[in-house]
Formats: structure tokens, sequence, C-alpha cells
């Protein structure tokens, strides 16, 4: 196993594991809400939420592309 992979598959479980904690927010806030809760932090949660999951979701979608381009320059 090379030094790519292995650095390529802790950066997707990094993003996932943000993917997970960003969906626990969500659902946090989302029951808070849902429960009557009027407090301004469950909307910014709910936006930073968002944010990470965005953000998260580009590491993994560059990862993709990397790794992709690596095994174009390969064959």
């Amino acid at each position: 196993m090379d030094v790519g992979s292995v650095s390529s598959n802790s950066t997707v479980s990094t993003a996932i594991e943000g993917l997970k904690k960003a969906q626990s927010t969500v659902d946090n806030a989302a029951q808070n809400i849902a429960s009557g809760s009027q407090d301004p932090e469950d909307i910014v949660a709910l936006s930073q939420a968002a944010t990470s999951f965005k953000a998260n979701a580009a590491v993994i979608k560059t990862d993709n592309e990397i790794q992709k381009s690596l095994l174009d320059i390969k064959a």
C-alpha cells in the first residue's frame, strides 16, 4: 500500500466523520425546533451544519477527482 492511498483513505474517512457530525447537528436542531424551541442557536446550527456538509462533500468529490487523475496518469 503506497502513501497516496493511505492519505486518501484518511482524507475520505475524516470527511465522512464530518458528514456524520453535520447530520447529528441537523437532527438535534430539528428535534429542538419541532418540540417548540424558539432558540436562534438552532437556526444558526442548521446553517453551520449545511456549510459543514457542503465542505465535507467537496472534500470527498475532490479526492475522487484526484484519484481519477492519478489512475489516468498511471494508465
